[in-house]
């Protein structure tokens, strides 16, 4: 259906199917690579997300932004990042139904142009559109899901849930078992399977 990003950027500009494109300053389509190994799928934009048109802006980019520094993972050579919803909800709130729906064709677009053999799922939003209502994200966490267990076409992919990083920000403990360290854990995992592809 779409042959480029670039073409899929520009239906969700041109986008009206839901009520969320009247109260947006900027749809938030994507950043990173176009042609990553590696795909990060979050749940909605949020107001700076708004503001600039990019994901992962405010203080949940920047810490998402070293959790990968963390690994040697950056926008600028290593991930593609996107959102389930390419518009801001009204305060921040969990996106509606209908409003995954209108956006569903563009996020199914994006993973079939990109192809990458990792999609990380950050958050439940991200889970459910992906795999399905399987779970929350704390039992889904850290786990990988062949790309068999995708409810849309994910090209061979390799799935992992990993927490999103604005619950990190208000679960700000560094203890043995807390978000902070099991995310540490996850990354490390998500840095063994990418050298297992991409390295050996």
């Amino acid at each position: 259906m779409y042959e480029a990003l670039s073409e899929i950027r520009q239906k969700c500009l041109n986008c009206h199917k839901c009520p969320l494109a009247a109260s947006r300053t900027n749809i938030v389509f994507s950043d990173g690579v176009p042609n990553p190994k590696l795909m990060l799928i979050g749940e909605a934009p949020g107001f700076y997300e708004d503001q600039q048109g990019k994901p992962f802006v405010g203080k949940a980019g920047q810490l998402l932004d070293r959790i990968f520094a963390s690994v040697g993972f950056t926008r600028e050579k290593d991930i593609y990042i996107c959102n389930t919803l390419k518009c801001r909800p009204p305060d921040n709130r969990n996106p509606l139904p209908e409003e995954k729906e209108a956006c569903w064709e563009y996020l199914k677009a994006q993973i079939e142009i990109i192809k990458p053999k990792i999609i990380l799922l950050c958050g439940n939003v991200a889970v459910q559109s992906i795999l399905g209502n399987i779970g929350g994200i704390t039992k889904l966490r850290g786990k990988w899901f062949p790309p068999e267990r995708a409810v849309v076409e994910v090209y061979g992919a390799k799935m992992m849930p990993i927490f999103h990083p604005s619950y990190l920000l208000r679960n700000d403990t560094r203890e043995k078992g807390g978000p902070k360290w099991l995310m540490w854990q996850d990354i490390q995992e998500i840095k063994r399977e990418y050298d297992k592809l991409f390295n050996d």
